[in-house]
C-alpha cells in the first residue's frame, strides 16, 4: 500500500524548509567541517589580552570572529610567545587537521627576542615547505607597520641603536624572499585601524576584543577572492 505523508508530515516539512530557508536569508548556513582554515601563529592569533591584559581569550580572538564570516572549519592554531622556530617545531599539529587553507602569522617574538634573521627567515621557509602540497592555500602575514615596528624598537628600548626604516626593511627583504620562493599569498598589513586607537589592550602590544575584530576583517578581505571562488562565505 503507497504511503502519503498527511497533513501532519506536510506541515513538518514545510516547517523544515522554512528553517532551513531562513537560515540561508540570514547567513546562518551550517558549518563544513570537513574544510579547515587553520590560523597559525603566535600571540596575536592566540587573542592574548582581548578582555585581560596577558591572558589568552581565544574566544574574542581574530579567527573567532573570521568564523562568523565563512562557512567552514576555523581552528585556532596561536601560541602565546611563539616564535617562528618554536610554531615549527609544532607544525605536526596543524598537519593534523589537513587543513585546505592556512594563515601563518609568525615573527613578532623573533623580532622582540632578537633572534637572528637568517635564522627566521630558515624558519619560516621551513613551515611553508613543510604545508606546501599543491594545493593547499597559503597565506603569510606580516605582522609589523612602520608604526609597529617603531613602537617595538622603543619598547624594547632599542630605539637609539636602531633605525626603524633600516629594521623594517630588513623584514620586509624576508617576506619578499618568501613570497618569491613560495606560492604563497601576502597579507601586508593587520593593523591598519587597530594600532595607536581605543582598538588596543593596556599592555600596548595586542589588541583588545574590537581590535581583533577589525583583524578579523582585514584578514577576511584577503582571502575573500578564494573563499568565494569556492564558496566557502555564509
Amino acid at each position: 500500500m503507497k504511503k502519503t505523508l498527511g497533513p501532519f508530515g506536510l506541515i513538518f516539512l514545510i516547517l523544515c524548509f522554512c528553517l532551513i530557508l531562513g537560515a540561508c536569508e540570514n547567513g546562518d548556513l551550517p558549518i563544513d567541517s570537513s574544510v579547515v582554515l587553520a590560523c597559525y601563529g603566535d600571540s596575536l592569533t592566540a587573542g592574548t589580552s582581548a578582555t585581560r591584559v596577558g591572558q589568552v581569550d581565544k574566544e574574542n580572538a581574530y579567527p573567532a570572529f573570521l568564523q562568523k564570516k565563512v562557512r567552514i572549519k576555523v581552528e585556532n592554531f596561536g601560541i602565546s610567545g611563539d616564535t617562528a622556530g618554536q610554531a615549527l617545531a609544532r607544525i605536526d599539529d596543524v598537519l593534523a587537521v589537513n587543513p585546505r587553507i592556512v594563515i601563518i602569522e609568525l615573527g613578532a617574538n623573533d623580532f622582540l627576542s632578537g633572534i637572528s634573521l637568517a635564522t627566521t627567515l630558515n624558519n619560516l621557509d621551513a613551515i611553508i615547505t613543510m604545508l606546501s602540497d599543491g594545493q593547499r592555500k597559503i597565506y603569510l602575514a606580516k605582522f609589523y607597520t612602520d608604526e609597529v615596528v617603531r613602537a617595538y624598537l622603543r619598547f624594547m628600548n632599542f630605539f637609539g641603536d636602531t633605525d626603524p626604516a633600516e629594521k623594517k626593511a630588513q623584514y620586509d627583504n624576508i617576506f619578499s624572499t618568501l613570497a618569491s620562493r613560495h606560492d604563497v599569498e601576502l597579507i601586508e598589513d593587520i593593523w591598519t585601524g587597530v594600532w595607536g586607537t581605543g582598538h588596543m589592550s593596556w599592555d600596548t602590544i595586542h589588541p583588545r576584543a574590537s581590535g581583533y575584530r577589525i583583524m578579523a576583517d582585514k584578514y577576511f578581505e584577503a582571502l575573500r577572492p578564494y573563499l568565494a571562488a569556492n564558496n566557502y562565505i555564509r
